[in-house]
């Protein structure tokens, strides 16, 4: 399914050839060739079912190296002191940023539609900064993959006919990884992240530290609401807000929407 979107993206870059050819679309380019490559991933990974997690950490982390000649500023600001870091920032915290964004939306997975309605959420609040902070023309960049990730949603709605898989998870993620980064957002993406970073270390604390076998799917009470297996209960959101209520996978995403939603508002207004 996710491959849909991979060629929506490879579309749309090809009309952005004819219809843009006015515009510099080199750094256009070098963003999406990341993103393409993410996709192209996540098809192997789909393939071969890549199991060791320090193998997708590496490998990813390479793929992301490009992108560091898109990044504008290389200080950090943190409250008010400004730390010039130069090529470590470019070439080490870039990629770990958009790799751990890529992973970590990757990994909030498991109910129709979340990952793909998450992602909508999430690109579209990032639209929304860009455009206050840069005005219309930094949404190129954007286009692309939020049209592609628009005219996937309805298919992955519960019950879904087509799902995303690696390739949609990984080529979204990086994206929205790599657009936070070029637009000096790293702050801001990472507050807006809040749910999947709180996702990511309970599945890190379960899966790495207690060591406890993996479970990926939960099962059906009669009424159709899920019941979380025993032992994942804190290994996930999506088990979380199923163990504390009785809810259905269509109403368990839409709380899981609502999470998110909730600070991406809010970083609107804070940042």
């Amino acid at each position: 399914g996710g491959i849909s979107m991979l060629i929506g993206i490879l579309l749309s870059l090809s009309l952005s050839v004819i219809l843009l050819d006015h515009l510099s679309l080199g750094s256009l380019f070098i963003f999406y060739f990341v993103v393409i490559v993410y996709g192209l991933y996540g098809i192997l990974d789909d393939i071969f079912k890549f199991k060791t997690r320090y193998d997708k950490i590496l490998v990813t982390l390479v793929l992301t190296l490009p992108i560091a000649s898109l990044i504008p500023d290389t200080t950090v600001h943190i409250f008010d002191y400004a730390i010039e870091l130069g090529p470590i920032y470019a070439l080490l915290l870039v990629p770990v940023f958009v790799m751990f964004v890529a992973n970590a939306i990757n990994l909030h997975a498991g109910y129709n539609a979340l990952t793909t309605g998450l992602e909508l959420i999430l690109l579209a609040t990032i639209a929304i900064k860009i455009y206050l902070n840069n005005g219309i023309e930094p949404l190129l960049f954007v286009i692309p993959v939020l049209a592609a990730v628009i005219s996937f949603f309805p298919r992955v709605w519960h019950p879904a006919k087509i799902l995303p898989g690696n390739v949609g998870d990984f080529l979204v993620g990086s994206a929205i990884g790599g657009l936070l980064i070029i637009n000096n957002l790293s702050w801001f993406g990472l507050f807006i992240l809040i749910p999947h970073i709180i996702n990511f270390l309970m599945d890190s604390y379960t899966i790495l530290i207690r060591r406890v076998r993996d479970v990926k799917f939960g099962k059906l009470a009669p009424d159709n609401t899920i019941i979380a297996p025993p032992t994942m209960k804190y290994k996930s959101l999506k088990f979380l807000v199923v163990s504390w209520f009785r809810l259905k996978e269509w109403q368990a995403v839409l709380v899981l929407y609502a999470f998110t939603l909730i600070f991406c508002a809010l970083g609107l207004i804070i940042f």
